[in-house]
């Protein structure tokens, strides 16, 4: 893999409710997992990302300013009662390569909105780890 595969790479975004998503690498394979509602019936998958993918990750995630990102993200002010729990979606990241390193991660709010949803930042993240997986779905 030479210069272009990561020192530590480990990506998660998924809720109790819904699909989930996870991505590490081995030090040789990344690997793809992913859960559906409950955390059931996990698939798992081996692939090794070629030098232009791993480029283009790490174009994107300078792009994106990930090195720069705060270690945790909470959502906007809450409308519903302070007793109702929320069961929104969590998402952390652990990525070290060369001399660069980010830990973060989020519950509902992403580096640049207070919703998810709304964060094209958190959507340009998710979309380079589909990309280095060579597609699988990721979000």
């Amino acid at each position: 893999m030479g210069d272009w595969a990561p020192v530590d790479l480990e990506v998660y975004v998924g809720t109790f409710a819904g699909a989930s998503y996870g991505v590490w690498w081995d030090g040789e394979h990344l690997v793809y997992e992913s859960f559906e509602p409950g955390y059931r019936n996990r698939r798992q998958a081996h692939t090794i990302p070629s030098p232009a993918q791993w480029r283009r990750f790490w174009r994107t995630m300078k792009e994106i300013d990930v090195w720069a990102w705060k270690p945790h993200y909470e959502p906007g002010e809450r409308y519903e009662p302070a007793a109702v729990i929320r069961d929104g979606t969590h998402w952390s990241i652990t990525l070290a390569w060369r001399s660069s390193r980010v830990v973060a991660s989020g519950d509902g709010a992403g580096p640049d909105d207070v919703d998810l949803d709304a964060s094209r930042t958190f959507r340009c993240l998710c979309e380079a780890v589909s990309r280095l997986t060579g597609g699988a779905e990721f979000a």
